[in-house]
């Protein structure tokens, strides 16, 4: 049943004094846990007698006893001020960053590649609070941080949006990854024409990869001719592990094979030459959530 909004809702001080009256077993005593006066204390009960419409002591000798309302209503007041402290110590705690959560999108390369160690370190300064990973095309992404579904971004190909910030998170490049064993593996760069006699593997069109690929071929006058679409880095440079074909993606993709040596990263000469990549971390002007304020300064950092 709803509340009526003339409802007198009682105080909650004078909940957290019946309730320490009754655990010291006298006002005196309720007073000096509470460092408040004896008077105040018989104030705060008075008014919560008069609130209630009943008495909930009755004196006996020289000790206060409860009636029944007062037993009947002794739960519900301790439920009251227990909520009342559970509501302080977390409230405290998010503002110190000891609890809290913090939901995020990020575009799929972004996700698996570079925000890892972003994250482990957010993780061990503020380990209380959850933090939720939402990872896809930076389409996608970018519709839900909109909607609110996201409380900020990392994402490609964004442009200025009224009510947001965005600052330039990771700049990467587009290469091309060939196995070890392959006749390009010792170059440096490759002309692009000869892709023209290799099996080509790029990530499908409608991906921001396919789209900057596109973009740069079709500017230097080149057309892609790709044999195989996959849906997401790893399965493109197994496919070249594998000897599949040459493979396009993004630096940072290759980086863990390119310390180990098994696969090598090349460029694309000109007319297409270098093709830049960059990711942008988007979030409304104001954040309320201290956790998500404290994991874009440590993503801004």
């Amino acid at each position: 049943m709803l509340i009526s909004k003339n409802a007198k809702l009682p105080n909650p001080a004078a909940l957290r004094v019946f309730v320490t009256v009754v655990a010291e077993g006298g006002v005196g005593r309720a007073a000096l846990a509470l460092g408040i006066t004896q008077p105040a204390v018989s104030q705060y009960l008075r008014t919560l007698e008069e609130q209630v419409g009943h008495p909930l002591f009755e004196r006996r000798g020289r000790h206060l006893v409860l009636t029944r309302v007062g037993e009947a209503l002794l739960p519900e007041a301790r439920r009251v001020v227990q909520a009342l402290e559970e509501f302080q110590r977390i409230s405290q705690a998010m503002g110190r960053l000891e609890l809290g959560e913090v939901t995020l999108g990020a575009a799929t390369t972004m996700a698996t590649y570079v925000l890892p160690l972003f994250l482990k370190n957010f993780h061990d300064a503020h380990p209380g609070v959850r933090v939720h990973v939402e990872s896809g095309s930076s389409e996608r992404l970018a519709e839900r941080l909109l909607i609110g579904e996201v409380e900020f971004a990392v994402l490609e190909g964004v442009e200025h949006w009224e009510g947001y910030e965005r600052h330039l998170f990771y700049e990467d490049e587009l290469v091309l990854i060939v196995p070890p064993d392959h006749p390009w593996a010792g170059r440096e760069t490759i002309p692009p024409e000869w892709l023209k006699e290799e099996t080509l593997i790029v990530r499908k069109p409608g991906s921001m990869t396919w789209r900057a690929l596109e973009r740069a071929f079709e500017q230097a006058g080149l057309e892609l001719n790709p044999i195989f679409y996959t849906d997401n880095n790893e399965v493109t440079k197994r496919l070249v592990l594998a000897g599949a074909g040459v493979g396009i993606v993004s630096r940072v993709v290759v980086q863990p094979n390119l310390k180990v040596g098994n696969l090598r990263a090349l460029r694309l000469a000109a007319p297409v030459g270098e093709i830049r990549r960059y990711f942008w971390l988007v979030h409304p002007k104001n954040v309320a959530n201290p956790a998500a304020r404290a994991l874009i300064s440590l993503l801004r950092s």
